[in-house]
């Protein structure tokens, strides 16, 4: 079944406005810090998918570049909320500085090789062990909760990263010459299970949030 995936992106979008507003508004509520960063990975995962899309239009390898860097600190921020319901330290330095080495592989991929399965190649392979470290954070973190929403993320992380990685080792398969968006098979169900990772993700971060505050004691992270 071949999947659009400029209408998968432009679900995508409406998709990550509504769950940033959401976290915005439960931290109205509850002042938790982590939903702010979850509010900004939605945000900034919105930023990202809007300028892929422009890449159409607008054809630049910088802007690709930059599209797929703001989507690898999206997954960034999201991992720094849960380590920030954890209570556990914030590696912001260390985060930004992966950011920053993430675009400039971009940018030199596509300067010296331009080749669509490295640029996969690198991407998932980012993204696997964005969404690994992750589940490891959330598995190991001290936590105050009787639900088993940490058990079903930490599984949905940890499946993601072995698809992300499987989909890296797999990229050799796409033509140097492919387009991204008009790519079909594993590549462009890519973005479906993305989307799919996103609701549950949100769902259960949410879910962590309300059972946080409603605990008599909840950890403060360390910056």
């Amino acid at each position: 079944m071949k999947l659009d995936v400029g209408v998968l992106f432009l679900i995508g979008l409406p998709l990550g406005l509504v769950c940033c507003m959401l976290h915005v508004g439960f931290w109205l509520r509850w002042r938790d810090r982590a939903l702010l960063w979850w509010a900004s990975s939605n945000g900034l995962g919105v930023v990202g998918a809007l300028l892929m899309l422009s890449y159409v239009r607008l054809p630049s390898e910088t802007v690709r570049s930059v599209a797929e860097s703001a989507l690898f600190a999206s997954g960034l921020l999201l991992w720094l909320g849960f380590r920030c319901l954890a209570g556990q330290s914030l590696p912001l330095r260390a985060f930004a500085a992966a950011t920053l080495i993430y675009l400039a592989g971009f940018e030199l991929l596509q300067s010296f090789v331009n080749d669509l399965a490295a640029l996969i190649m690198l991407a998932s392979f980012g993204h696997g062990i964005l969404h690994a470290g992750v589940a490891f954070d959330l598995g190991r973190s001290q936590l105050a909760d009787r639900l088993r929403v940490r058990t079903a993320l930490v599984v949905v992380f940890a499946l993601h990263a072995l698809f992300y990685l499987f989909r890296s080792v797999t990229a050799v398969t796409v033509e140097a010459g492919a387009d991204f968006l008009h790519t079909v098979g594993l590549q462009s169900a890519t973005l479906l299970i993305g989307l799919i990772n996103v609701v549950l993700w949100n769902a259960g971060a949410l879910w962590m949030a309300g059972e946080r505050h409603r605990a008599p004691a909840a950890p403060q992270a360390k910056v």
